[in-house]
């Protein structure tokens, strides 16, 4: 081999060593899900979203354990009007784009510390769009309001929450008209 030969092997295997990296990064960058309709494979995105409103804690499980996500996508998708159902879906198109330009990310990868900053921020979003609406006759519900709407009733709904999170009291039962509660007792199911 001659030094012609070798200085452009060289700079052929140099150049690869440049490219390869870089290439290499550039497919671990997140992209965003573009969503024209709520299926299953959006039941972890909707779990992680409930779970961050209605953490697991000591006392009780959280909303991904009662299955939330499930529940929102029946919910959503057989209950919910068309231009509803389109608010929601934008929102959850915006919210996973507005976490792979923040984070890189997808929500559901996203630390609980971020999930919180994130959903706080959509509720920021939520509360000043209504006090914009206030008076409208038809004002516009934020996706946001939607999903933790969904979240509390999906929630307090399900075995768990009406079993574990709140104290379960059977009917039909005696009557009793006053019921002693100490603060830090659950609420009554």
């Amino acid at each position: 081999m001659n030094r012609k030969d070798f200085i452009q092997r060289a700079a052929l295997l140099g150049g690869t060593a440049m490219v390869l990296p870089i290439g290499i990064l550039q497919s671990c960058e997140y992209k965003p899900v573009l969503r024209t309709e709520l299926t299953d494979a959006d039941i972890p995105l909707l779990d992680e979203i409930g779970e961050t409103i209605v953490p697991t804690t000591p006392e009780s499980p959280g909303a991904k354990e009662a299955k939330i996500g499930a529940y929102m996508v029946v919910m959503i998708n057989d209950c919910f009007l068309p231009e509803d159902q389109e608010i929601i879906l934008n929102g959850i198109n915006m919210l996973d784009t507005y976490c792979a330009k923040q984070y890189n990310s997808s929500f559901e990868r996203l630390s609980s510390d971020e999930k919180f900053n994130v959903l706080q921020g959509l509720q920021e979003e939520a509360t000043a769009l209504a006090l914009e609406q206030e008076g409208m006759d038809e004002p516009v519900v934020h996706y946001f309001d939607h999903l933790k709407g969904l979240t509390i009733s999906g929630y307090f709904s399900s075995e768990i929450g009406m079993t574990i999170a709140r104290e379960y009291v059977p009917i039909p039962g005696k009557y009793e008209s006053v019921i002693p509660y100490k603060k830090g007792d659950k609420v009554w199911a």
